[in-house]
């Protein structure tokens, strides 16, 4: 339990990093702060913003993202797997969608930003890798 706690943590922190990255070079994707603190004094509100967006993108990608991948099969196939680049700019779009229910503000203004945006996304994760399997985050 504490090990899948702790991948949970560490994928959540790359993921927060990925996501940084990705609203630097991406136009169209931005992150939108709370007005009010969310811890004390509010010097910590953007750390935790990009925390809670990033473990929204984490728990999507464990939860949604398997059934499309399996609903969306054939497709990939046929495609020879770059279907699952738009897998993943729907899973962007759900969790701006499930950003904005919970009260953070991640904002993705066209399908062609959450595509790029994943396949950044994608990328920063890629190249943190190495450094969250040696933290842990890798099953084994």
């Amino acid at each position: 339990m504490l090990g899948s706690l702790w991948r949970f943590a560490v994928r959540t922190a790359a993921g927060a990093v990925a996501l940084w990255v990705v609203i630097k070079l991406i136009d169209g994707i931005s992150l939108s702060f709370p007005t009010t603190p969310l811890y004390q004094d509010g010097q910590h509100d953007n750390l935790l913003t990009f925390l809670a967006v990033a473990a929204i993108i984490v728990v999507l990608n464990a939860t949604v993202k398997p059934v499309l991948k399996l609903l969306g099969l054939p497709l990939t196939i046929i495609t020879l797997g770059l279907f699952s680049l738009v897998i993943n700019a729907v899973i962007m779009l759900l969790a701006e969608y499930v950003s904005d229910l919970i009260g953070f503000g991640l904002r993705i203004e066209t399908f062609g930003a959450a595509f790029w945006g994943a396949i950044v996304l994608a990328l920063v994760n890629w190249v943190l890798g190495p450094i969250t399997g040696l933290l842990g985050a890798k099953k084994d």
